[in-house]
């Protein structure tokens, strides 16, 4: 690739500073490489900012966020090219109907977060540039006469099943496909949806940061986390968002096996507290943790594991985690969610009987290898972020 790329303008649903990691985060910093990237925050609304006053995430923005004052830094320590912005307070609206109020107001945020893209053009000389709209349809479906090279919708999620985004972000979505000179979508039952909508539309999976969770493989030099000092015996684990995805009952079934520890490591929500789990002795959770930590609690996993539910949700999802564990080297264990798990079937041990989960992880662990933890990591290679920006720069062309 050349520096003569188009700078890139992104726009994500997920915060850069946010709990767990991200596609649109990965694919930003991996550009970032060769060309400018502008990442714009996910605004927050009133509401956030009253409820959140005292939070960092809100002290560190407060001047971008109601004067447009300090709006940019930088998201990486000596990466210049990589270049965070935070739009002004919008309004909470998702309450509303659809219909003539919710339409003035939902373009009254527009207009303060299209700021971001007018105050680029005259603060950085903006003025070729790709737009990518990673799962946001709130914002961006016109640019007000300031148009990009190429305007990309990036879908990572069905966005219909996805709780709260689903009541707006439904219809708005179809118009943005419909709309936007490109798709890129991260699995199959995505691209089966999208490209009845824009026949421009582009499968472009998840990846991982292959150096960085390959990276502690044979090293001597690794610090164990506090909150694990004292486990012991083999270690079941699993890293992302512990929410509404994950089967609870198979949890609770592997935690059973009190010769294990069930670790996990992301955040947490009501459905874990309802759950029970956090009462067990042999389960460990220790929240949220930056991507470049996660490595670390990876090396103590003797199996990686994906417990999610099988629906209409999941079935969308090509999970991240999924290229983390096998950079690692980890034997992986996951449910048979999704029809993307088909070509890791030789690595990966799907289960379709749950029943069987159990079973399945106790295999993993007893018949791990050399050989097979070289066969993940190469599995995981050919899946890097790197990879994937260069898939990217064949589809648009550019």
């Amino acid at each position: 690739m050349e520096d003569s790329k188009p700078d890139i303008v992104m726009f994500a649903l997920p915060r850069w500073d946010g709990d767990f990691s991200s596609t649109a985060l990965s694919l930003s910093k991996e550009m970032s490489k060769n060309t400018r990237v502008f990442y714009i925050d996910n605004p927050f609304t009133l509401k956030d900012l009253l409820a959140g006053l005292f939070k960092r995430n809100i002290l560190k923005r407060i001047g971008a966020l109601l004067f447009g004052i300090n709006k940019y830094r930088l998201i990486q320590e000596g990466n210049d090219r990589l270049i965070n912005v935070t739009p002004l307070v919008t309004l909470p609206i998702n309450f509303l109907p659809s219909g003539r109020l919710y339409g003035r107001f939902s373009n009254f945020n527009d207009k303060r977060v299209f700021g971001c893209l007018a105050s680029l053009q005259r603060d950085y000389g903006l003025s070729e540039f790709i737009f990518i709209n990673s799962y946001n349809p709130f914002y961006f479906l016109h640019f007000r006469g300031l148009k990009p090279k190429c305007s990309i919708y990036h879908c990572v999620d069905n966005i219909a099943e996805s709780k709260y985004v689903a009541k707006h972000g439904k219809r708005l979505e179809v118009a943005m496909i419909q709309q936007y000179d490109l798709t890129i979508v991260t699995s199959r039952k995505l691209y089966e949806y999208a490209s009845q909508l824009n026949p421009n539309t582009h499968y472009l999976p998840n990846a991982a940061d292959f150096s960085l969770f390959n990276g502690l493989q044979n090293s001597s030099n690794i610090t164990t986390p506090k909150e694990i000092e004292s486990i012991s015996g083999k270690v079941v684990g699993y890293i992302g968002s512990v929410d509404h995805r994950i089967d609870y009952e198979l949890l609770k079934s592997i935690a059973e096996h009190t010769e294990w520890t069930l670790l996990l490591v992301g955040p947490t929500g009501n459905d874990f507290e309802k759950s029970g789990l956090d009462s067990r002795k042999n389960v460990v959770s220790v929240g949220a943790k930056p991507l470049e930590q996660l490595p670390t609690y990876l090396n103590y996993m003797d199996c990686g594991i994906i417990p999610f539910l099988c629906n209409k949700l999941t079935e969308s999802i090509y999970p991240l985690k999924l290229n983390e564990y096998l950079a690692a080297g980890v034997p992986v264990v996951t449910t048979n969610f999704s029809t993307d798990l088909n070509e890791f079937a030789t690595i990966v041990e799907v289960v379709s009987d749950t029943r069987l989960f159990d079973n399945a992880v106790l295999k993993q662990i007893a018949s791990d290898s050399p050989a097979k933890k070289l066969a993940r990591t190469e599995m995981a290679r050919a899946n890097s972020w790197e990879s994937r920006v260069k898939d990217f720069w064949r589809i648009v062309n550019l």
